[in-house]
């Protein structure tokens, strides 16, 4: 399954996604906040990662799929996904 680019944050919010800076993995997780005009989005802690703030200024693109593509198993298949 593949992941697709989510320019607009705020439909992020509550998904699994992946995070990329200049094409690079930076990290996964669940979106837990977004500012309502998309400059900053907070992944939510999980296990040793905590809670983390990214701002669209510095680059970092999130990536998700798509409703009709998602799994039940989500966290899998995005750990399976060629970077």
């Amino acid at each position: 399954m593949s992941l697709h680019l989510q320019d607009d944050w705020q439909r992020s919010v509550g998904q699994y996604v992946e995070i990329r800076l200049g094409g690079l993995l930076v990290r996964t997780g669940t979106v837990e906040a977004v500012m309502p005009d998309d400059s900053l989005l907070w992944l939510a802690a999980d296990g040793t990662d905590s809670r983390k703030m990214l701002s669209k200024a510095d680059g970092y693109q999130v990536f998700t799929r798509y409703a009709w593509n998602y799994s039940a198993s989500a966290e899998e298949t995005i750990a399976a996904s060629p970077s």
